[in-house]
This record gives structure tokens, sequence and C-alpha cells, in this order.
């Protein structure tokens, strides 16, 4: 399709271009790149103009599968809007409605244009090797102690990792017919690379995309053995890793002692981990208080005044912009009925994944993530796991009826 040298097969190439260029979201030193304009703005905008090249009498089919793509998001994206109306958030937070709309055009732009897993595996490498160089740049010669990419470190870290595996899992899971010998050698360099990215990042919760992977190459190989094996590398490379970068080593011991600081002291310190099982706690005491549809907070200050009983707050918790995990979060936002809306969405989504590797690991990615950071409820995080969702369902559809 893209071979043709006619005006139109250039489009095609610039629309190709744009639609895959979704990693520049976690660089804000890239044009259009540290935030999720690339939706909006690129993605978006493409697929509309794809859709209205289409045959009317194509129409139908092609909006049939966009919403086909969008049923598994659509609990958590109609609970959210159903909360911001119902505690009358203002200005209300339309960004998960939003992030279905574009990336069902997204998903439209992407089939039409024949995206394939190709396209995919190579830029995903590109982004490693990319997030690397930033990495080091920021770390070594910038003097920062954590990569950040312009954004914030921990988000960069689950982009790295994201981009890493991706790597992985194109050359372990890909039709080999669709790699050469020397695209999956720069595949498993740029996979490296970006663990390394992720390393600079010092994010703790970016590591945990390892265990996904490591599941998933145990449950999917064709062979257990080859399976246990690679899944014993990963860790044993994880270790490794971990061991040789003391700043990751010293941040990863700190998981440890401040869980136990935790459970054990008598007062609470406001270390890190300590933070984030705070909140837990919090959220647990919200979620008896106002079991269905939440108290639908704006701030933690706000439920501190509310809420006499989750006692005095130290000036560390109130400086805390949210609730730091995707789970309190949607229990602050909108009680129960939103947290059932999230669990709902997470399992539609892995029936609808079926046994497409990519998928599942997206929702694992995903998952594991929103323990430690909002995910699911933040902008940039949401857009990287619906943008790659868009991209991998329309390529996977493209590969069945190129057969």
């Amino acid at each position: 399709m893209l071979r043709d040298r006619s005006a139109q097969g250039i489009w095609r190439l610039a629309g190709l271009c744009v639609l895959l260029c979704y990693p520049i979201m976690a660089i804000k030193w890239l044009p259009f790149g540290g935030g999720a304009r690339y939706l909006s703005v690129l993605a978006a905008p493409v697929g509309l103009l794809m859709l209205l090249q289409t045959p009317r009498n194509e129409w139908r089919g092609l909006l049939l599968s966009a919403w086909r793509f969008s049923l598994p998001f659509l609990p958590f994206a109609l609970g959210w809007t159903f909360a911001q109306i119902w505690h009358a958030y203002q200005p209300a937070d339309m960004n998960p409605p939003t992030r279905v709309l574009w990336c069902a055009l997204l998903f439209v732009g992407a089939r039409q244009l024949g995206i394939s897993y190709r396209h995919l595996a190579i830029v995903a490498g590109i982004a490693a090797v990319t997030y690397c160089v930033v990495a080091m740049t920021e770390v070594y010669g910038l003097g920062r102690d954590r990569a950040w990419g312009g954004t914030y470190e921990n988000r960069f870290g689950q982009y790295a990792i994201w981009m890493a595996a991706l790597c992985c899992l194109h050359v372990f899971f890909g039709k080999t017919e669709e790699h050469s010998r020397l695209l999956n050698a720069f595949l498993l360099t740029a996979a490296v690379l970006g663990v390394v990215a992720t390393l600079l990042s010092g994010s703790r919760g970016a590591l945990g995309a390892l265990v996904v992977m490591i599941l998933l190459f145990v449950l999917n190989a064709r062979d257990w053995r080859r399976g246990l094996m690679a899944a014993v590398a990963m860790t044993t490379a994880l270790l490794a890793f971990c061991l040789l970068y003391e700043p990751m080593y010293a941040r990863v011991a700190l998981i440890f002692q401040e869980t136990r600081s935790y459970f054990k002291d008598p007062e609470f310190m406001p270390t890190s981990i300590g933070i984030r099982l705070e909140l837990f706690r919090i959220a647990f005491l919200t979620l008896l208080d106002h079991p269905v549809l939440g108290p639908g907070y704006t701030s933690l200050k706000q439920l501190y005044e509310t809420h006499p009983a989750f006692g005095a707050p130290s000036s560390e918790m109130l400086g805390i912009p949210g609730f730091h995990n995707d789970w309190a979060q949607a229990v602050g936002i909108g009680g129960g009925m939103l947290l059932l809306a999230l669990v709902t969405t997470c399992i539609w989504m892995g029936v609808s994944a079926r046994r497409n590797v990519y998928r599942w690991a997206f929702l694992g990615f995903a998952v594991v993530f929103s323990f430690s950071e909002i995910f699911f409820t933040n902008k940039m995080g949401l857009s990287l796991l619906m943008a790659c969702w868009a991209l991998y369902s329309a390529a996977e559809q493209n590969q069945y009826d190129t057969v």
C-alpha cells in the first residue's frame, strides 16, 4: 500500500507517521510531547480525515469495529462522567470519555492506513532507544537525580518499561516472517536500553511490568521449558540491574524498610511507601462512610476536614494532590459505583483480549501501575493504554484482512 509513489501514497505515509508517534507523550522536549495532545491534536484529526475519505458504504462496518473496540472502556468512562455530574465538579473532568472518542478515531485511522505489527515493533524500538538517550542526557549530562522526560519521573519510567516490554513481545511472540534477524537484534538491544531508561528514572512501580512479562512468558510459551528459561533470565536480569545500579537498589530497599516502619512504628512517618499505605487506609474508611457514590472529594485536606475520624493529617499528607493509586482515587471520586466500573472495565478488557498477548500485556501493565500511581484516572496513563489498545487492535484486524 505504502509503496505507491503517488500523492495519495505520500499522504498515507504521513498519516502513518502521525499515528505511530504516540511515544512522544512522555517527552516534553519533542513537538506535541509532554502530555496527551498526541490524541486530540494529531491522532484524532487524522482518524476523522481517513473516515471522511472512506466510501460511505463502508462507514457502517468501520464504525461498528470502532464501537466494539471502545466497549471495554465504556463502564469506566460512563461511571466517571456520572460521578463528575452527580458531585457537580467545576470544572468537570471529561478526560476518560474524550479518550474513548479520540481513540475510536485513532482506531479508524489505523485500520484505514493499514498499520501492522511490524510498524508497531519498529516504533517501540525507536521509542525505547529515544527514552534511553533522553534519560542518560538528563542524569549524566544535566545532573538530575532521576530522569523525567520533562513530565514526571514515575510516568517516564512507566512509558520506558512499556516500550521495552513491547520490543520483547514482538521478538518472542510476533510472527517470524514479519521480522528479520536484524530487526530482532535491534528490538532486543532497544529493550535493554528501555530498561536502562526505567532504572535511570528511579521508578520502582514501573519495574512491576517485568513481573507481568514473566507471567506472560510462562503462560504463553509454546514450550514451557523455554518459557520458564525466559522467565528465569528476565528475573536474573532484573535483579542484576537493581543490584548493579546503586540508586535503584537503594530505592528498592526502601520499600521493605518503609513498609515495616508503617506497620510497626507507633507514630506515622510520612515516607514514600508510608504515605501510599496511609492513602489506602483513608480510602477504605471513605468507602465505609460513602459506599455508593463516594464523597466527591476535591482534595485530601477537604476529606480530613469533613471526616475527623481520619485523624490529624501531617503537612506531607496535605501536600499530596490525590490518592496516588487508581482504586483509592475511584473511591474518593465515585465511591463503590466508580470502583465497580473500573473493575468491570478491567474484566471486560481481559475478556476482549482473548489470546492476544499484546493486549493482555497492556492490561497487566496498567493494573500493576495502578497500585502505586494513578494510571487509569490520569490523562497520560489512560492515553497510553487506550492508544496502544487501539493501534494493536487495528493491527490485529489488518493482519486478518490480509491473510
